[in-house]
C-alpha cells in the first residue's frame, strides 16, 4: 500500500524594505536637535546672563585640582586628526564586516561632517558679542566645541552601525568616552559649557539625518535588543545622578546671577558651583541624546543585506 504525503506549503521569507516611519522619526529628532543647538547659542552667547554663567563655569574650572586639569588636558590632546581618521576607518570597516558598507560609510561621513561644520561655525560663521566685560576670560568665540563633536559623533555613529543586540553596549562604552570628553574640555579650560552642549546636539543632528537617509532608501531588518535593558539602566543611573548633582548647585548660582549685576565680583564658591552645574548638565545632555538614539532605532537593523545564496545541493 502506498502512502500519500501532502507537501506543507512554506511561506517565502519576506524581504526587508525601507522604513519611512523610522526615517521620519529620525528626521524630526534631527530637526529638534538642530533647533536646540541654535537655541543654546542664542541663550548663552546673545544674552548677558548666559554669558555670565558660561564665564563663571570657565573660571570655576580653573579652581579645580591642577592634577585633574593636567590629566584631562593630556587625554584631550590624544584626540587628533589622525586618531579621528583612524576611528572613522574602523567604523567603515565595521560596516563592511557586517555587510553594510553603505551604512558604515554614511555614518562616518556624518561624523566627519559634524566636526568640519563645527570648526566652520566656530572659526568663520558665529561670533560672540561683548555683552559682559570680563578681563579674566577670552572674549573670542568658542562655540561649538570641536573635540566634543569628534567624540560624540563617533559614539553616535558606532551606535547606529552596531547590530541591535550590541547597540546598548556601544552606547555605554563609546558614550562614556563622549561625555567624559564633553566635560573634560571644560575642566581643561578649553571651552565653555554651551560649547560642549551645542556640539553634542549638532553631532546628533548630523548622524540622525544620515541614519534617516539610510532608513528611507535602504532595506531595514529587525534584530534583537538584548543589551538595551542593562544599557538603559546604566544610562538612567548616570542621568539621574548628574541631574541631582547639578540641581543641588544650580539654584545658588542662578540666584546669585539674578540678584547681582555683572560688575559684582563672583565669589569662588559660586564659580566652583557653576563649574559643577555645567559639567553635570553637559553629561545629562549627552546621555539624553544617546538614550534618544537607542529609543528611535529600537530593533531596526539598517541597510539590511540580501540573504546569502545557498549552495546548490
Amino acid at each position: 500500500m502506498s502512502v500519500v504525503t501532502t507537501a506543507v506549503p512554506t511561506s517565502a521569507p519576506v524581504d526587508a524594505v525601507p522604513d519611512r516611519r523610522l526615517a521620519t522619526r529620525l528626521l524630526v529628532a534631527a530637526a529638534v536637535a538642530a533647533l536646540a543647538c541654535a537655541a543654546i547659542y542664542v541663550l548663552f552667547v546673545y544674552t548677558a546672563i548666559g554669558q555670565r554663567f558660561d564665564n563663571a563655569a570657565l573660571l570655576g574650572a580653573r579652581q579645580q585640582l591642577p592634577a585633574t586639569r593636567i590629566s584631562d588636558t593630556d587625554q584631550l590632546q590624544r584626540i587628533t586628526a589622525d586618531s579621528f581618521l583612524l576611528v572613522l576607518v574602523l567604523i567603515v570597516g565595521f560596516g563592511w564586516v557586517r555587510r553594510r558598507p553603505r551604512l558604515g560609510i554614511s555614518v562616518a561621513v556624518a561624523a566627519a561632517f559634524s566636526v568640519l561644520f563645527t570648526d566652520l561655525l566656530r572659526r568663520v560663521v558665529l561670533g560672540r558679542p561683548a555683552l559682559v566685560d570680563n578681563a579674566l576670560v577670552q572674549a573670542y568665540n568658542t562655540y561649538p566645541s570641536g573635540h566634543t563633536a569628534t567624540a560624540i559623533s563617533c559614539a553616535l555613529a558606532l551606535v547606529v552601525v552596531s547590530p541591535p543586540s550590541w547597540r546598548g553596549i556601544s552606547a555605554v562604552v563609546a558614550g562614556s568616552f563622549a561625555w567624559f570628553t564633553a566635560a573634560a574640555v571644560q575642566t581643561a579650560g578649553w571651552h565653555r559649557p554651551s560649547d560642549a552642549i551645542g556640539a553634542a546636539f549638532l553631532s546628533f543632528a548630523a548622524v540622525a539625518i544620515m541614519a534617516a537617509v539610510i532608513a528611507r532608501y535602504r532595506p531595514v531588518g529587525t534584530g534583537h535588543r538584548l543589551g538595551h535593558v542593562p544599557a538603559f539602566a546604566v544610562l538612567s543611573v548616570v542621568w539621574l545622578y548628574c541631574l541631582a548633582a547639578g540641581a543641588l548647585n544650580a539654584e545658588r548660582v542662578l540666584r546669585f546671577l539674578a540678584n547681582n549685576d555683572a560688575a559684582a565680583p563672583t565669589p569662588p564658591g559660586i564659580l566652583s558651583d557653576a563649574y559643577r552645574v555645567s559639567t553635570n548638565l553637559t553629561i545629562v545632555a549627552v546621555v539624553s541624546l544617546l538614550a534618544t538614539l537607542l529609543l528611535l532605532l529600537g530593533r531596526a537593523d539598517l541597510d539590511q543585506p540580501k540573504p546569502r545564496a545557498s549552495a546548490p545541493s
